[in-house]
């Protein structure tokens, strides 16, 4: 698809989508459920029911600062879409640093994925950042798991997944875990950050594994847009209806079950 095409569908996407999924009056009711794995660890998820039949698990809670990630959520449990944000840094008692992410066990979220598919939705994950990384490593060895199988999808906003810091013309060394999953993706990257120029080469990597890989550009805003402490107005703009980019993702990832 050509990088025109990408902006005017990203376009339509936020500007039509979020008429029909953004509603700031509106909020869900949430409840926090602990499970616990087979190792005596113990997950507090927190919990944003919905009646759809699809299930989104991600959006790490951080005890009160993911603000807009409650937000979003929060929007799309009352358009049908249940969200589950598990707190796994302080399940496992480590520090809220990037480098924790590694030392993260993919079983404690694999438990979580098991306790979600009881619910009989279809199950999604979403992730932003470095988180993408741990996500790609649950879902490999969730399909490893079990002869092949796979989730409805997984959403990976802004991902950064290199190992190692780009050298200028050469190309990118990717985590490990880049193209070892058939797990459909949906790439999301901000226009305005200098990672969109390598969106192409990681959709390709992310393809080697048999994912089905769909990559969209956000119009006007820079990579970890929702996070940002001196966002701009396109970036307010697109915070404020996350929920509605969510659901048009859901539905592309939808689309490679067909």
């Amino acid at each position: 698809m050509s990088q025109p095409s990408q902006h005017i569908i990203s376009r339509l996407i936020i500007l039509s989508l979020s008429l029909l999924f953004f509603n700031s009056n509106v909020m869900a009711s949430d409840e926090i459920k602990t499970f616990e794995t087979s190792d005596s660890t113990e997950i507090d998820v927190r919990i944003f029911s919905a009646k759809g039949d699809k299930l989104l698990i991600g959006f790490a809670c951080d005890q009160g600062a993911s603000k807009a990630e409650e937000k979003t959520s929060q929007a799309l449990a009352k358009d049908g879409v249940e969200v589950w944000m598990p707190d796994m840094l302080s399940a496992y008692m480590l520090p809220k640093v990037r480098s924790s992410l590694k030392d993260i066990p993919t079983n404690g979220l694999i438990k979580i994925i098991k306790e979600a598919q009881k619910t009989n939705k279809k199950v999604y994950l979403v992730a932003s950042g470095p988180d993408t990384e741990l996500i790609l490593r649950v879902a490999q060895n969730w399909e490893d798991l079990h002869k092949g199988k796979t989730l409805g999808g997984a959403i990976l906003m802004f991902p950064r997944l290199n190992k190692t810091k780009p050298e200028p013309g050469q190309p990118p060394n990717y985590q490990d875990v880049v193209g070892k999953t058939k797990l459909p993706l949906m790439v999301l990257e901000g226009e305005r950050t200098p990672n969109r120029w390598g969106i192409q080469h990681l959709t390709q990597s992310l393809k080697q594994g048999g994912s089905t890989v769909y990559a969209k550009l956000i119009p006007d805003v820079r990579g970890y847009f929702f996070k940002r402490n001196d966002p701009n107005v396109p970036e307010d703009l697109v915070t404020s209806q996350m929920s509605g980019l969510i659901k048009a993702s859901l539905f592309f990832l939808g689309k490679a079950h067909q």
